[in-house]
């Protein structure tokens, strides 16, 4: 299918000491977004936008907010009407408690055959693996027929605004295809999860602790909204069941609060509580069904709960006011992908990895959502999600990527890219 001459002339342009020495430059970069802190992407994406313009690529700097840039570097690889993105981010989760690390998070340390530091798994090394990917396929001179872009996003740990702003500026306009580049063990997934994120809000009335007829308590419908989302999770499980790729439906209540601002204090009733509820799905499922079955929830717990307090008041003789309000409010809503195995750039991927492992790939499915699931969704392009490092690892202490897996993992994307772009 290919010259031996031609995939070799672009393996041998991708060096393992180069390849290092990229990664710990970009793990050596706090890119936490932590205002406060002062930390953000910058530094990592000027490093690259630097590095870009060095290699010859043309490079473009989009600030999304500010201390927030997007670079997006582009390399006309030849005529022809496909392109090829390569998505990858530079934003990382805090380091959490540095003191129960055995390793400095920013210091990129090699132990063995592994780098540790915050962000060598999700995603900086597989980063590093992209771009000199990209800068392979450049200095080979290899003629393809296409255009390859380098998508370096902010803010894919947060609310993705990164994607958003790629695509609101036309950058996503001319991708036919795209990689994205996160730590999935080397398995080519082209299914995730969806995933919507759920806020729900109760308000009572608040009051001392020792008085609590005077106030209106919201523990109650805590509790009921807690037993809901775990009824309206086994429904989902019991009618869609388990996905081989992508596992099961979930509805997770992530963040239970009492009062809903501040610290709480023992003698006192908090007159607001919150819950945040993480709901993962899988092909098949409604997120119209899953919104609306969570909004009627809500109502129905403060109705129950008020008709709850109105007989214990009538029981005892007391008069007040039966007013505790429950309010769900969907905070994000990303679908669940899917690229059929048919698509170009999944052969394009099955053939890389067959070519530079010898073994048939493994086919699997992201359980989060990543900036693929934009492209996918607003934009219609066909997206697979592989990388290098233990899907495990991710926002972990003592985070870490192996190096010799994140080589073959630059080489497979090369040859993605050769593949997919070659008429």
């Amino acid at each position: 299918m290919f010259a031996d001459k031609a995939i070799g002339k672009i393996l041998d342009e991708i060096q393992s000491d180069e390849l290092v020495a990229l990664t710990a430059e970009l793990v050596k970069r706090n890119t936490v977004w932590d205002p406060q802190a002062g930390t953000s992407e910058t530094p990592a994406a000027d490093f690259i936008a630097q590095w870009a313009l060095n290699e010859g690529f043309e490079v473009v700097v989009n600030e999304v907010a500010p201390k927030r840039p997007n670079v997006v570097i582009t390399w006309q690889a030849g005529r022809g009407s496909r392109t090829l993105m390569f998505e990858g981010h530079t934003d990382v989760v805090t380091p959490g408690d540095v003191a129960a690390w055995s390793y400095d998070p920013f210091g990129a340390e090699i132990v063995g055959q592994r780098m540790y530091g915050r962000g060598t798994n999700d995603t900086k090394g597989n980063l590093a693996a992209m771009l000199i990917a990209m800068a392979a396929i450049k200095r080979s001179g290899i003629p393809l027929s296409g255009t390859i872009i380098g998508g370096v996003l902010c803010d894919e740990e947060g609310m993705m605004t990164g994607v958003l702003d790629f695509i609101d500026r036309g950058h996503a306009d001319s991708v036919t295809a795209a990689i994205i580049c996160e730590p999935q063990d080397g398995i080519i997934c082209n299914s995730q999860k969806g995933a919507i994120r759920a806020e729900f809000t109760i308000t009572g009335r608040m009051s001392h602790g020792a008085m609590p007829l005077s106030g209106l308590n919201t523990a109650p419908a805590v509790a009921q909204l807690l037993i809901g989302i775990r009824s309206i999770e086994d429904e989902a499980i019991r009618s869609f069941g388990r996905d081989d790729h992508l596992g099961w439906p979930s509805f997770t209540p992530t963040v239970i609060q009492a009062p809903a601002m501040g610290p709480g204090q023992l003698n006192v009733i908090p007159g607001e509580s919150r819950i945040l509820v993480d709901i993962r799905t899988i092909p098949g499922q409604s997120h119209d069904r899953a919104r609306a079955l969570l909004t009627k929830l809500a109502s129905t717990v403060a109705s129950e709960v008020n008709i709850a307090y109105a007989r214990q008041d009538g029981r005892i003789g007391l008069e007040r006011q039966h007013d505790l309000a429950v309010r769900v409010d969907f905070l994000t809503d990303r679908p669940c992908t899917y690229t059929d195995e048919d698509q170009p750039v999944v052969r394009a991927a099955h053939w890389a990895v067959q070519t530079v492992t010898g073994k048939s790939p493994e086919y699997g499915g992201v359980p989060g959502a990543t900036d693929g699931t934009f492209l996918w969704s607003m934009k219609n392009i066909p997206i697979v999600t592989m990388g290098a490092g233990d899907r495990h690892v991710p926002h972990q202490k003592d985070e870490w990527v192996d190096l010799g897996q994140l080589m073959e993992t630059a080489r497979i994307y090369a040859l993605s890219a050769l593949k997919y772009l070659t008429p």
